[in-house]
């Protein structure tokens, strides 16, 4: 059976899992779940993405992760699994892919299975048969949900506003799942919903591709406002790189070799972008006039492998950021 297109909408609600290649464990300890976790934080705030819960098990995690303003949900997975695949190999030495090639992603009919959908990625340790107390997982985003203290990142009042803020009523509704069958159902390959549900979604993407719908002209214009955005602070980056290395701005965005300053300013752009815009390589490329991708990881690459200039990037970031 063919793999369904993947669904990705804007103001939409997921439930993404992903797991390991061959059953590679991917979290050995509370450090990897911490720098993880860095990662979601980053990552939530630069595509405006709001985390509702996460599950993070050895071999594989849960994510409920709800899109804001634009469809960028491939965007931001690609994001996440470089960065902690990178970070995991270089700490337990090891090469290649830690996760499978394509993560799965359902699209959630918000008002029918939000909270079940909840309950079972809070119960996947007890499910699985993990030692220790499930409701003190330390993977788990159900700790903070019963004892309070969780990261900015989180966001739990709306599903805890089902309960009227009362962390004790929402514990109780967990425990109820133990011993049942906790797994919402799966519709298609691609929905957690009933089939209405679907249709509907359905027609949403069939509009948003109608060149002369109304979604379609609102999503351009929309798009637009946000790249026009975007792109003042692209300039404002360029800007701080460019009076760094004494170089003019439209040197940097030149298709032409790049050595000495000028290739450690292009470097800096080529990092400074990424960081601060939920923009793809390719668009990063269109806007620097580079040749194509491998430009892109060249750079990053020169990058990553300077501490020269990792501190000059911190120092112009900083500048910026005042």
């Amino acid at each position: 059976m063919s793999r369904p297109k993947r669904i990705d909408l804007p103001f939409s609600l997921y439930h993404i899992l992903s797991r390991t290649n061959t059953g590679d464990v991917a979290f050995t300890d509370g450090r990897d779940e911490g720098k993880f976790l860095s990662y979601i934080e980053k990552y939530t705030e630069l595509f405006s993405f709001s985390l509702h819960a996460f599950c993070l098990m050895p071999t594989h995690f849960h994510l409920l992760l709800e899109s804001s303003n634009r469809a960028t949900l491939s965007e931001f997975m690609r994001r996440l699994l470089t960065a902690y695949t990178i970070y995991f190999n270089r700490r337990h030495k090891r090469h290649g892919h830690l996760f499978q090639g394509r993560f799965k992603s359902y699209i959630v009919d918000k008002s029918n299975y939000f909270l079940a959908l909840s309950r079972y990625i809070h119960l996947n340790p007890s499910e699985a048969g993990l030692k220790g107390d499930f409701e003190t997982y330390p993977g788990s985003s159900l700790r903070y949900y019963i004892q309070g203290g969780e990261p900015a990142f989180l966001l739990t009042r709306e599903i805890l506003a089902y309960f009227k803020g009362n962390r004790k009523a929402y514990a109780r509704f967990i425990r109820e799942g133990l011993n049942k069958e906790t797994k919402p159902p799966i519709l298609k390959q691609s929905y957690i919903s009933e089939n209405p549900f679907a249709q509907k979604i359905r027609k949403r993407v069939g509009y948003l591709r109608e060149t002369e719908s109304r979604a379609h002209r609102a999503m351009v214009k929309n798009d637009e406002a946000l790249r026009e955005k975007e792109e003042k602070s692209a300039e404002k980056i360029l800007d701080h790189v460019a009076r760094y290395f004494g170089i003019p701005v439209a040197l940097i965005k030149k298709r032409l070799r790049a050595r000495g300053d000028l290739g450690k300013a292009r470097a800096l752009a080529v990092i400074l972008l990424r960081d601060s815009l939920p923009w793809t390589c390719r668009e990063i490329t269109e806007y620097l006039g580079l040749k194509g991708k491998r430009d892109i990881n060249t750079f990053i690459k020169k990058a990553a492998q300077e501490e020269a200039l990792k501190h000059i990037g911190k120092i112009i970031k900083d500048t910026i950021d005042k």
